[in-house]
């Protein structure tokens, strides 16, 4: 301290002086407590509980969420394809019934009088041919006996047995008689077209009783009956007596964008989501790819087979699924709760040290493709780090945690047909 300094030191009152004493004293603690390090404070406070997961190599599902519509493979409409009277039922509604199964009967009585009348019809043509052949076999009798004759009576001639008008005679009489065979002849042709006629109209009238027999089509489920019993129907409504759809197997058709065109091939898996509490995921494969892309929304149309035992499946229903469209193996995975981003990219929270007393470590990762609640790590980790999957957002970096063992991420088996099992 230099000399003035000290005079105007030694003229302050002493009370003062120990003031400013004092003041010095509390401001240089408070400017060393903010110059040490903050590890005294962090080792105050108590170790942050959080969950941890190893990181592990595994097999990953690369899928594509999809929603589409359930299709039938095949559906009837029934209508009538004669009019007449509703007769009969044959079937319940929401049955499931059979090709060929008979569903209903129109009153057949009106066909079944058209049919015997055709019926008669046919076999007066029937006699009518018989008719025709027999006169043709006894003008062709008449025409080959006339003819011999007057050959006879031509060589007769020659000799000068008899006269030239006799001569003429009787080739005249053979020509005639082969002209009236020549005709009959032609009149059997036309009893036979006749008769040919009668049995066409015959298996008419028949077709058209048998049609009074409405059948199913196709094996599947009959829908509700739009008329009751004693209704009159006809051929010309357009409006269908009855659906009946097929449900097993059954379809559903997906749009997907054309930028997966390159990865979609028949038989990938695919999978539907549960339907209600309890129930298993529906698994199918892709049965097909549409030829084109719609220009309007770019995506393509694709369509996936699904036994449909249980007829869960209703035709026109809407669902949600999920296309497997790569199976990666042998890959390492992590939790997707334990993936964070930050300015520099992704990153993870490492647990360092013993379970009880580790330290929190900040890993940059780079990372790959997800899907279950699982991502894939190209690089940044090893097996069995143990990766923080809960919790982390109360850490920072070199911060004390206490380890909880946590779910292992990805503990799903794959199913038969190529999905995976929550």
């Amino acid at each position: 301290m230099t000399r003035p300094l000290r005079e105007r030191w030694l003229r302050t009152p002493r009370r003062t002086r120990w003031l400013l004493v004092a003041a010095g004293l509390a401001l240089g603690g408070l400017l060393v407590r903010g110059l040490l390090p903050k590890e005294n404070e962090q080792r105050k406070r108590p170790p942050v509980l959080v969950e941890t997961t190893q990181a592990r190599y595994g097999q990953l599902d690369v899928v594509f969420p999809l929603t589409g519509e359930v299709k039938a493979i095949a559906a009837a409409a029934i209508r009538p394809e004669v009019s007449g009277m509703l007769q009969q039922v044959h079937f319940r509604e929401g049955q499931q019934v059979k090709a060929g199964q008979l569903l209903l009967s129109l009153d057949p009585d009106e066909f079944q009088a058209a049919l015997n009348q055709a019926r008669a019809n046919s076999q007066k043509a029937e006699a009518g041919v018989l008719q025709a052949r027999a006169e043709a076999k006894r003008t062709a009798t008449q025409a080959s006996t006339a003819r011999v004759r007057a050959e006879r009576y031509r060589n007769l001639g020659r000799q000068g047995a008899v006269s030239n008008d006799q001569q003429d005679q009787f080739i005249s009489e053979a020509d005639s008689a082969e002209a009236t065979a020549l005709s009959s002849s032609s009149g059997v042709s036309s009893a036979l077209a006749n008769l040919a006629a009668a049995r066409a109209a015959e298996a008419t009238a028949r077709l058209q009783l048998q049609r009074t027999q409405i059948r199913s089509p196709i094996a599947g489920r009959a829908g509700q009956l739009q008329v009751t019993v004693g209704n009159y129907v006809r051929a010309q409504d357009n409006a269908p007596l009855l659906l009946v759809n097929s449900f097993s197997p059954i379809d559903v058709v997906f749009a997907v964008p054309q930028r997966l065109l390159g990865q979609l091939r028949p038989g990938l898996p695919v999978q539907l989501e549960a339907s209600g509490p309890g129930a298993v995921p529906i698994r199918g494969r892709l049965a097909s790819v549409d030829n084109a892309v719609d220009a309007t929304t770019g995506t393509t149309r694709i369509k996936s087979r699904f036994a449909n035992g249980d007829q869960s499946l209703v035709p026109g229903q809407f669902v949600k699924g999920r296309l497997q469209l790569q199976r990666l193996e042998n890959v390492l995975l992590v939790p997707q709760t334990a993936v964070q981003i930050g300015q520099k990219g992704s990153y993870v929270y490492l647990a360092s040290g013993k379970p009880k007393t580790g330290k929190a470590e900040v890993r940059p990762i780079r990372t790959g493709p997800a899907a279950d609640g699982e991502v894939v790590v190209l690089g940044g980790l090893e097996p069995g780090d143990r990766v923080v999957t809960k919790g982390q957002f109360a850490l920072s970096p070199g911060a004390s945690l206490s380890e909880r063992p946590g779910r292992p991420g990805g503990a799903r088996q794959p199913s038969r047909e190529g999905g995976t099992k929550p």
